[in-house]
């Protein structure tokens, strides 16, 4: 049976990255987060990563032909074999139809579409008090952790996403709206779409979507 391959959408901070962690070890799958690619990139001395890290601290979209590089350059080293879980892409329609073509290049033809599916208000009291280690990259929320300042796993500070401060957060709630509502009905109009509901415990929602899955591979 080939492997099974998965498009993870929902708004900024609807947990997309808890859930493509469980969904990867639960399905042997290789993720691929463009959000991180993006970073890693951000932070080249020089124009190129001087331009990704304004236009990520504006909380705008980069140029598709970015998008497009960092996870194709990403598929080019994995083994043909190996399913793929998509955390971050697709952000436009033309991007949707792009990944969807190079999956089938790839023959990764077994694909579904995961909305996690939350409110504005929720995500948005997620992201700005949402904090990251400096070291291990860990995520920790001030919500629950009242005056946490340092990462319990390794003691680095923790800082704050410079796509996480009100503005930033806006701007991708808007360009939610914009773009990202088109590649989900996209994906609905092809049935390939399983919308589960983001707000609850983690466990629950994992645990929903993998039965979803498995009703909708019978």
């Amino acid at each position: 049976m080939k492997s099974l391959n998965i498009i993870l959408l929902g708004r900024s901070g609807s947990g997309k990255g808890t859930q493509a962690e469980l969904l990867q070890d639960k399905y042997s799958l290789i993720n691929i987060d463009t959000g991180d690619i993006l970073r890693a990139l951000a932070k080249r001395k020089d124009l190129f990563g001087e331009n990704i890290s304004k236009t990520i601290i504006k909380g705008k979209l980069v140029p598709l032909w970015l998008v497009t590089y960092c996870w194709l350059n990403k598929m080019l080293s994995l083994p043909s074999d190996k399913g793929v879980i998509f955390e971050g892409s697709p952000r436009v329609l033309e991007e949707a139809k792009i990944l969807e073509e190079t999956l089938s290049w790839f023959s990764k033809r077994k694909l579904l579409v995961i909305y996690l599916r939350t409110s504005e208000k929720e995500v948005t009291n997620r992201l700005l008090n949402r904090r990251i280690c400096s070291k291990c990259h860990r995520e920790f929320s001030l919500a629950l952790n009242p005056g946490l300042k340092k990462c319990s796993h390794c003691g680095a500070k923790l800082i704050r996403r410079r796509d996480d401060y009100p503005q930033a957060i806006k701007n991708r709630m808007d360009f939610f709206k914009k773009n990202i509502i088109p590649v989900i009905n996209y994906f609905k109009k092809k049935k390939m779409l399983i919308e589960v509901e983001g707000e609850g415990l983690i466990m629950d929602i994992h645990e929903e979507i993998v039965s979803k899955i498995k009703k909708h591979l019978k």
